[in-house]
């Protein structure tokens, strides 16, 4: 086998792996992880259940692969926010249009993070993940600096996410109809007062 087959082979493998893991999460999103089988993974990815097992012991081996996907996307993004944003103010601002940036580029994988109940497949709930971590190491940080008023960091952490989540659940309701990205600003600003000293 040539080097040039060999490297188109696993190519092609990777593109595989990768339309199972988005089937899986949209599939996980729509119809829940129990009520979604293998064969519904399979067959909804347009590969043999045989491809499948070669690439996944189980299902829940698929759950745990998205779950760190997840995990992995919304800390990058509350880190870019965090990184990029001059003060306490436009930090905040900034991650939650991240936040709403990633609902309106990639629905499923927020979709996945609020919907699907990970303690009851993988014992490990998104809300006290990484991305959480960082947000209430921010807010802790800001607060002993007197920058954000005077309140548990978790519930800061809590007022920064709590609000871009709802709006994006009423965007997928149907509620709204403009973009995400265009209330940003005004919800930035609104979760702002709520925090400032």
């Amino acid at each position: 086998m040539s080097l040039g087959s060999r490297v188109s082979k696993k190519q092609s493998g990777e593109q595989t792996k990768r339309s199972i893991i988005l089937t899986a999460k949209k599939l996980f999103v729509e119809k829940g992880y129990f009520n979604t089988s293998m064969r519904d993974i399979a067959k909804e990815a347009g590969v043999s259940t045989g491809a499948l097992y070669h690439h996944f012991e189980s299902k829940e081996e698929i759950a745990g692969e998205i779950y760190r996907e997840t995990v992995e996307k919304i800390k990058e993004r509350l880190e870019k926010a965090l990184r990029e944003g001059e003060g306490a103010r436009e930090k905040i601002k900034g991650v939650i249009r991240e936040l709403l940036i990633l609902a309106e580029e990639d629905r499923y994988t927020m979709e996945y993070a609020l919907y699907v109940k990970h303690r009851e497949i993988l014992d490990v709930p998104v809300c006290s993940a990484e991305p959480m971590d960082l947000l209430k190491k921010f807010c802790r940080e800001e607060i002993d600096k007197g920058r954000i008023r005077a309140i548990d960091p978790e519930l800061c952490a809590v007022c920064i996410t709590a609000a871009p989540v709802r709006l994006m659940q009423l965007k997928w309701d149907g509620v709204i109809k403009e973009p995400l990205t265009s209330y940003a600003d005004s919800l930035g600003e609104c979760v702002w007062r709520s925090l400032s000293p």
